[in-house]
């Protein structure tokens, strides 16, 4: 089986750097049992082809699957409301 990495966006970074502590370490270990395969709540975003949510408190976080590199790209990080514009 093959190891997925996660990678951000620089919006998605910046994002998430402007996050409460409590909030990027809630962030940080669900990203790391992303990679390891265990439960999360993830869903898949309608309309949009490999693109799935992920769920963390009042935060969601928008991640693009690219299969080629194995690689889950964080795309965007914001609250439920603004997640999912643009």
């Amino acid at each position: 089986m093959a190891c997925w990495r996660i990678e951000f966006s620089n919006e998605a970074h910046k994002q998430y750097r402007k996050l409460p502590v409590g909030y990027r370490r809630n962030i940080d270990t669900v990203l790391k049992r992303l990679t390891e395969r265990g439960p999360i709540d993830i869903k898949p975003v309608k309309g949009k082809k490999d693109v799935y949510r992920i769920r963390v408190g009042r935060y969601r976080i928008l991640i693009k699957a690219i299969t080629e590199d194995n690689t889950y790209l964080v795309f965007r990080i914001s609250t439920k409301g603004g997640a999912y514009k643009k």
